[in-house]
């Protein structure tokens, strides 16, 4: 089963923990995760790396112990944590973007809208987001 991915475009006014947490206590069993919304412009490229973590999560090959930090290390293609959250960290009172990703029946229901969000534009990968998409499934070789 392919794995649904919500990602939707916050203004800096709203704020992305308070967000986070709403999502994330709704959807127990998803990937909820905010990020600077510098770090993606294609919705299609999000669901690339998130999928990326889904399946590392189902096959035991996290990069981290947490869904959402590997989801992080791989958009930022970095195994270090602390570099992934400068990079692509959600930064108070900044735009970001909120991402949910899991089974269709947890992520069908979010409506961005409501939240006070837009969703994400989806199109075409270019080759730079294919390049990225590649060097973030090649972590788990530098990690080995």
């Amino acid at each position: 089963m392919d794995p649904e991915v919500l990602c939707v475009v916050f203004a800096g006014e709203i704020d992305q923990d308070e967000v986070k947490s709403s999502v994330a206590k709704r959807h127990p069993y998803s990937l909820v995760q905010t990020v600077d919304a510098q770090a993606a412009e294609n919705g299609a490229y999000v669901d690339m790396i998130a999928a990326q973590t889904l399946h590392a999560d189902g096959t035991d090959s996290l990069l981290a112990r947490k869904l959402e930090v590997d989801f992080l290390l791989r958009l930022a293609r970095t195994t270090q944590i602390s570099t992934a959250i400068e990079q692509v960290g959600a930064k108070k009172g900044k735009p970001f973007l909120l991402v949910v990703a899991g089974a269709a029946k947890q992520v069908d229901d979010i409506a961005p809208e409501v939240l006070g969000g837009k969703k994400l534009r989806r199109g075409p990968l270019s080759t730079d987001e294919l390049d990225k998409i590649e060097s973030a499934a090649l972590l788990n070789v530098e990690k080995a």
